[in-house]
């Protein structure tokens, strides 16, 4: 049964008594592989119960003197431990998994390099000497962990390996036969194995066609769809195969979502503009009905919150059953009734209207004014 994973990031998995840690990147204090926290993690597993423990490797190397103190560290323990090169093992990491008590597993197209320990120094002459003592000491050290290994002379791995001052790659066929590599792994790699590695440059060429692969096989996929990936980039079907065509589609593609996303969010802005001034309008029609019932004193100011809040929900609801409420007219209608002129006794609104007098009659009979505006218009005025 699985455990839950620590709480170092360290750890990849922990399953029964074995743990898998990742060894990416530079070994150094404060660095990617912090000999520190990497002891202190594996204490803490090691006093839970755990005796197996799996090193997954790709680096450069680093800080000598982490790595020794990482090298003694797992010397001395009682734990087994497991090294799997992914990558690579250069300087400090090739040294480091070089202990015989560890059994190392290599990829099939993984690599080594071994050199001459390297150091700087800024000081006297006595302190120069210093740091060169130091240096052949840990480089002493560093032979007599690949001579065990390699199962030769220390004599033998310091003429090889530590006397030009040049680099030494071994790709993991050579290595496991010079006794530093226990067993090769393939993967699913379709890269050909190179026949040898010699040199940075040719590494470097060779690990450039392992990061290609992945874009190889996009490509052969892409090239088996062409119909469909032609149609989606709107290309011809020929340009399918032309990298710098399909780059530009791509990026026609990206500039057109960035230009339709632009205009969507212009557009949800307007939207939300024009929101906010149907609501202002909504609220001023809402406003408009309640002030003229008051007016009309068909409902009191008491009753003001009620009927907003209806006529809010359901606007012609409210205005339906204002309507049917019995206001007080003014007092002025009264005045005037049986006081029109005889002459205007049989005007309709469109006299009024052409005679100037429409809001005379508005303001002073507004009785009549109501009656001749629904014959008019086939309804009472809003207000």
């Amino acid at each position: 049964m699985e455990k839950e994973k620590t709480q170092t990031q360290l750890i990849n998995k922990v399953t029964g008594t074995t743990a898998e840690i990742y060894m990416y990147g530079v070994i150094g204090s404060g660095l990617d592989i912090d000999a520190n926290v990497v002891v202190a993690e594996i204490e803490k597993l090691r006093k839970q119960g755990f005796r197996n423990f799996r090193f997954y490797v790709n680096s450069e190397g680093g800080e000598v003197i982490q790595g020794n103190a990482l090298f003694n560290y797992l010397d001395r323990t009682d734990i087994k431990v497991e090294w799997v090169v992914d990558g690579i093992a250069a300087s400090m990491m090739a040294m480091l998994i070089s202990n015989p008590k560890h059994r190392v597993i290599a990829a099939k197209y993984a690599s080594f390099m071994y050199h001459r320990v390297q150091g700087t120094c800024n000081g006297n002459s006595d302190e120069v000497r210093n740091l060169a003592n130091m240096i052949d000491t840990f480089e002493k050290s560093l032979i007599e962990m690949m001579a065990a290994k390699m199962k030769v002379s220390p004599e033998a791995v310091k003429k090889e390996f530590f006397t030009d001052g040049l680099d030494h790659w071994m790709n993991a066929e050579e290595a496991k036969a010079r006794g530093l590599v226990d067993e090769i792994i393939t993967g699913k790699n379709i890269t050909p194995a190179p026949k040898e590695l010699s040199g940075v440059s040719a590494m470097r060429d060779f690990y450039n066609k392992q990061l290609f692969n992945f874009h190889n096989k996009t490509q052969k996929s892409m090239i088996e769809n062409k119909a469909t990936i032609a149609q989606l980039l709107n290309i011809a079907e020929k340009d399918v195969e032309d990298n710098e065509k399909v780059m530009t589609a791509v990026q026609n593609v990206v500039t057109e979502n960035g230009n339709l996303r632009n205009q969507l969010n212009a557009s949800a802005d307007e939207i939300k503009a024009l929101k906010n001034q149907i609501a202002e309008m909504e609220s001023a029609k809402v406003k408009s009905l309640i002030d003229s019932a008051i007016a009309a004193k068909k409902i009191g100011e008491d009753e003001r919150e009620d009927y907003t809040k209806l006529a809010t929900d359901n606007f012609e609801l409210a205005e339906k059953m204002i309507a049917k409420l019995k206001g007080v007219d003014p007092v002025v209608n009264h005045l005037n009734e049986g006081n029109e002129p005889d002459e205007e006794k049989d005007w309709t609104f469109d006299d009024y209207h052409k005679r100037g007098k429409l809001e005379n009659l508005k303001s002073t009979n507004r009785e009549k004014y109501n009656r001749l505006f629904s014959i008019k218009y086939g309804h009472k005025p809003n207000n």
